[in-house]
């Protein structure tokens, strides 16, 4: 069984593992390199964790089949518009991808983003994942402005990264602080595609 979960407090030592698994299989995805997050302390990864787990301004979500964690996905919300969320670290393992589990994530994010007073989510692709683009896309992602709408070309090239937006539905209320998302109906989904 799927089911999407907020990161707990105490739990660095999944979001570590996690957060290493997706820069060692896609470098490509991320600004951040795994090298560097070998270097990281152990501090560093308590406090990035545990600051994801609690509050309203910043969340981790995982994604598991059973036990095992397949996914993660984050919102930190931006310090230049208080009402808009940059969508981080988002990553699915390649044996999962393009069975809906990349959807199931976002929609966690969306369904969070709702319910703590986001309006718009951001999120950067980076040059050449144009996957990551088209999945960005039919979930109702659109360029963030003309110079992204290049940048979108660009990127079918290799060129550089794209810029998104998208505007955060309402969302039925329910909480997922600390509860689990699985299973949802279509109905209930943000109303984008897989």
């Amino acid at each position: 069984m799927i089911s999407v979960r907020r990161i707990q407090p105490d739990e660095r030592e999944l979001f570590k593992r996690m957060r290493l698994t997706a820069l060692r299989e896609s470098p490509f995805a991320f600004a951040s390199t795994y090298e560097a997050a070998l270097r990281r302390s152990p501090e560093s990864w308590r406090d990035q964790a545990d600051s994801t787990a609690q509050g309203s301004d910043r969340s981790t979500f995982i994604a598991f089949s059973d036990d095992s964690p397949i996914g993660i996905a984050a919102l930190y919300r931006t310090e230049e518009e208080n009402d808009v969320g940059e969508l981080l670290q988002m990553w699915v393992s390649p044996e999962y991808r393009g069975k809906g589990i990349a959807r199931d994530l976002i929609d966690a994010v969306f369904q969070w983003a709702s319910a703590n007073g986001f309006r718009t989510v951001a999120a950067t692709i980076a040059k050449g994942n144009v996957r990551a683009l088209r999945f960005y896309q039919k979930y109702g992602f659109k360029p963030a402005s003309e110079a992204s709408l290049d940048g979108a070309d660009d990127l079918v090239k290799g060129g550089r990264p794209c810029f998104l937006r998208c505007r955060v539905p309402v969302m039925p209320t329910r909480s997922v602080s600390d509860g689990t998302i699985a299973g949802f109906q279509q109905s209930e989904r943000s109303g984008f595609g897989d």
